[in-house]
């Protein structure tokens, strides 16, 4: 595991290597993904979830995809992606057991890698309970110590979130906790929560959140 900086955030990314590549496709074992999709397959963190974003290794932007499958010796599947390099790998026990490879064929050539990240499901209003904020920061920290497993002394602590503006645009905390904000969003940390703050109130939607770690 590695702890990268992406969008210019400090957030945990864990960097799976391919296991075979040519110029425009990647085959990466499914087994490895399946494992740490299956940590967070629990209750306690169903606000949260693992994304895989396919990211350029030198620059962390999108990779061009043009197709992605889940493939093993008899079947095969697609997987669906988004342009900004999302890609929607299913939780299937089967493919699992069957030693699934995980197919990406690029646009280009670039040096791309499979990184994931740990972020929010919920969808956010406007306006957030900071005791939402709270316990969403709390799963987060929960949840890279999950991922960390016998490691998880070294895993650094998650400290707050950063919430994500739309893309395009710019997001502001109107009122409640102090946080800072630049062009990505917003980072409220829990000891901004003082003087009974019951709720914390942004000029736009946040898409997402990510776990904040300290510098």
């Amino acid at each position: 595991m590695k702890i990268l900086k992406l969008f210019g955030l400090v957030i945990p990314t864990l960097v799976c290597s391919s296991v075979f590549a040519t110029e425009n496709v990647m085959s990466l074992s499914y087994d490895g993904f399946f494992d740490r999709i299956e940590k967070l397959d629990k209750p306690e963190f169903q606000n949260v979830k693992l994304a895989f974003y396919l990211k350029e290794m030198t620059t962390g932007k999108p990779c061009g995809i043009k197709s992605v499958q889940l493939k093993t010796k008899l079947k095969s599947k697609k997987v669906y992606f988004y342009e900004s390099g999302e890609v929607i790998l299913p939780f299937d026990k089967q493919y699992d057991l069957d030693k699934a490879q995980v197919v990406i064929e690029k646009v280009n050539d670039d040096n791309c890698g499979l990184d994931m990240r740990i972020e929010s499901i919920s969808l956010f209003s406007t306006n957030i309970k900071a005791n939402e904020i709270i316990d969403l920061i709390d799963t987060f920290d929960a949840a890279l110590e999950k991922q960390t497993g016998m490691l998880s002394f070294l895993a650094p602590e998650v400290i707050g979130a950063t919430f994500l503006a739309p893309e395009g645009s710019s997001m502001e905390i109107v009122s409640g906790a102090k946080g800072e904000c630049n062009d990505l969003g917003c980072t409220i940390t829990k000891s901004s929560f003082e003087n009974n703050i019951e709720h914390v109130e942004f000029s736009i939607k946040p898409t997402k959140a990510l776990p904040y770690i300290q510098k």
